[in-house]
């Protein structure tokens, strides 16, 4: 099986350089989900094109060279205060020594991210094991619960939706 997501159809479309059409929200941040739910007409691009748009800004600020500035704490260079964002050069950060530059928080972004997919996949894949040994035993009842399960992380990863568990029912008129 290849990456989550591959192979099926989303009602999203990329306004960025790639233009992309049909992808799943997966292929977005949370913020231009929500964006894009609040207001359809609203343009959104896609993770690549925003991490590619980024790249290029900080290859930008890079070529202007080391040398008069402040140290990353990550990478250890002394580069130009263009080369960090407002925040990282704030006071709590020079105090603590932990600015990082816009390259460094990048790739921290990136492993992140890549992490929280690798995350959402296994969780996948372990409740699908699960509802195959529920359905092999025969009991019914955990099988429908295990798929259930399964079906509902899917759903999540390919809608951007968070799964809401709420599975405590009680009888009528019982409190």
């Amino acid at each position: 099986m290849s990456g989550i997501g591959e192979g099926r159809a989303g009602n999203f479309n990329c306004s960025g350089p790639c233009g992309r059409k049909r992808l799943v929200a997966a292929e977005f941040s949370k913020k231009m989900v929500e964006r894009w739910q609040k207001d359809m007409s609203n343009k959104i691009t896609c993770k690549t094109c925003t991490l590619k748009a980024q790249e290029a800004k900080v290859a930008t600020v890079e070529e202007v060279g080391e040398g008069e500035g402040v140290v990353c704490s990550a990478c250890k260079k002394e580069l130009p205060k263009t080369a960090y964002s407002g925040k990282q050069l704030r006071n709590e950060f020079i105090k603590n020594n932990t600015q990082r530059c816009k390259n460094c928080v990048l790739e921290a972004q990136k492993a992140e991210r890549d992490a929280a997919s690798n995350s959402k996949e296994q969780n996948l894949k372990e409740l699908r094991d699960k509802a195959a040994a529920a359905e092999a035993s025969g009991d019914k009842t955990a099988a429908l619960k295990a798929l259930t399960a399964a079906a509902a992380a899917e759903a999540s990863i390919h809608s951007g939706v968070k799964v809401q568990n709420k599975a405590v029912f009680k009888a009528r008129g019982k409190r």
